[in-house]
């Protein structure tokens, strides 16, 4: 039978490629380390790992394998978190890279303070918001999507039981950054949080929209907001996003318009389809229309 102790020894060995290197992280011996992992192979009835002289790699099988077992580690964590929080409330969302929406959420947090809720936040992709919302790991998603892509976009939302509510139509607009570091000659290039089919950098990039760019190139992609503003204050690298959807300024950095007045960008909520939404996420959204004037 396989167990967690299996899939938990070959994610470590096979990121760590090596048996000892493994045993140090999961403080246990390297001899052990190797009898799981062939406890492992005799179950699965094919070797996961190549082992050599310089250390050990994931057979073609193997990789198919450390596919899987990242997935289930992952579910077993989020396990492990429900069952920590087992009886408090608490409100679990993910959303695109936005400073707005991450003010939103600091703005209902403070609001909230006082209450017995317990929050898990994500920033996400809209492909990783999709599957977080569908496997159930958050209540709710909050994206930015081209309304272009909206027919694939709801696709994926129909095979994941989800159903998308629009909040409001914004602009897609470029954030440059120091402009005094710009070079005038070549594409302009961009720092991107995440990037997936409905990025908007993914669909801006071949165009300059109205801003008179003729052609717009992603140029950093980062899962951290911390080393985007870093680059947006520091470097003459900008970022293609939806508008605020209040409409206000958060900040000095004043952006270009990509289309005009046209508001080619959906902003709105995912979640279980058929499902109504928890207390929390239930007040997280109100709170979020009140602050788009619905």
């Amino acid at each position: 039978m396989i167990e967690i102790k299996h899939l938990q020894y070959l994610v470590v060995s096979a990121e760590l490629k090596s048996f000892s290197r493994a045993a140090e992280v999961l403080y246990t011996t390297q001899p052990n380390v190797s009898k799981t992992i062939r406890s492992l192979e005799d179950e699965l009835g094919f070797p996961v790992f190549t082992r050599q002289n310089r250390g050990i790699s994931l057979t073609p099988k193997g990789r198919q394998v450390y596919e899987y077992a990242c997935r289930a580690m992952d579910n077993v964590e989020e396990l492990q978190a429900l069952s920590k929080s087992a009886g408090a409330e608490e409100l679990r969302i993910s959303f695109n890279p936005s400073s707005w929406i991450s003010a939103r959420f600091s703005d209902f947090y403070n609001e909230n303070q006082h209450q017995d809720v317990c929050y898990y936040v994500m920033t996400a992709s809209v492909e990783e918001v999709i599957r977080r919302c569908a496997r159930g790991a958050d209540e709710l998603g909050l994206v930015y999507v081209m309304e272009d892509q909206m027919p694939l976009f709801l696709y994926r939302l129909e095979r994941g039981s989800l159903a998308y509510t629009e909040l409001k139509k914004v602009r897609a607009v470029l954030y440059p950054g120091d402009l005094r570091k710009e070079k005038t000659d070549g594409p302009m290039k961009l720092v991107q949080c995440y990037e997936d089919e409905f990025s908007l950098n993914h669909f801006w990039g071949v165009k300059g929209g109205q801003a008179g760019r003729s052609n717009i190139e992603a140029a950093v992609v980062t899962n951290s907001d911390y080393v985007m503003n870093d680059l947006l204050r520091r470097t003459s690298l900008g970022n293609i996003s939806g508008d605020y959807p209040d409409g206000k300024q958060q900040s000095r950095r004043q952006g270009i318009s990509l289309s005009g007045t046209d508001a080619p960008v959906s902003f709105g909520y995912i979640k279980k389809k058929d499902e109504e939404l928890g207390k929390w996420a239930g007040q997280f959204i109100s709170f979020i229309k009140k602050r788009i004037g619905q």
